[in-house]
């Protein structure tokens, strides 16, 4: 039997990396922004259900910390990550020092 490309996460299941096969499912579907639209939803509801600009930046840190030195890093999704944090810490100086 020929493989072809893994576009589906097969060899992941196959080897019994559940959470691998799950992941190269949804990122190839999402052509590698996964993370990305994860993180953007979750900083969204936390900030409108908090409305504190500081946990969403202090979690967001957190979240990038984990995600860029684990094996699931992608390059497309890290640069926008990092600029929705760099938009929320300009947020937080402006309400320390305007406010």
């Amino acid at each position: 039997m020929a493989l072809g490309t893994n576009s589906t996460g097969w060899t992941e299941l196959f080897s019994g990396d559940l959470i691998g096969a799950a992941f190269t499912m949804y990122d190839t579907a999402f052509m590698g922004w996964t993370i990305a639209i994860l993180f953007i939803t979750y900083q969204f509801m936390l900030y409108v259900k908090t409305g504190n600009l500081t946990l969403s930046w202090v979690t967001g840190i957190m979240f990038v910390s984990l995600y860029a030195t684990s094996a699931l890093i992608k390059s497309i999704s890290l640069p926008i990550i990092f600029i929705i944090l760099v938009f929320e810490l300009g947020g937080i100086f402006y309400l320390w020092f305007f406010k």
